[in-house]
């Protein structure tokens, strides 16, 4: 998908008056107003965060995700930031809800300039290329039945 050039076919809505971001209290206006589209309903949602906070997501999320699966000394938290491997797509429990049955975010529509973009995270792994790096993550996990509260080995 050529994410510059997939308009919007007037699916999309306003913000809401009184719309608020979860993280910057910001007003939600129609210049920072963002949708998000789920799988597999491919329904449209508000986002409720504003534009500038979805971008950063979109460009830091996978990082930070490698970055704290590598820095950890919590074996606990480890197991539950590899338990569903490293992420693909956008998401965030608050901002961008998924009701029950929505697998993932597949695409992002921008109010400011009426594009409707991948959901794909900045530097995202697929397929075999996702597979290996969740194996060289998963080495991170030191298993030692003696080492019962939670945090690693010095090992790394």
């Amino acid at each position: 998908m050529d994410q510059n050039t997939n308009r919007n076919e007037n699916v999309h809505q306003k913000p809401k008056e009184g719309m608020v971001c979860l993280v910057t209290y910001e007003d939600i206006t129609e210049e920072n107003y963002v949708e998000y589209q789920v799988y597999p309903s491919l329904k449209w949602k508000p986002a409720l965060f504003e534009q500038c906070v979805v971008e950063q997501m979109l460009n830091d999320m996978f990082q930070q995700y490698i970055d704290r699966v590598k820095k950890t000394d919590c074996q606990a938290e480890l197991r539950r930031l590899l338990e569903k491997g490293p992420p693909i797509y956008i998401s965030d429990e608050h901002g961008l809800p998924l009701e029950e049955g929505e697998e993932h975010i597949i695409r992002l529509w921008f109010s400011s300039d009426n594009i409707i973009r991948s959901a794909k995270l900045n530097g995202s792994k697929e397929g075999e290329e996702r597979q290996l790096l969740w194996d060289e993550l998963n080495q991170f996990i030191v298993v030692d039945d003696d080492n019962d509260n939670g945090e690693l080995d010095e090992k790394m």
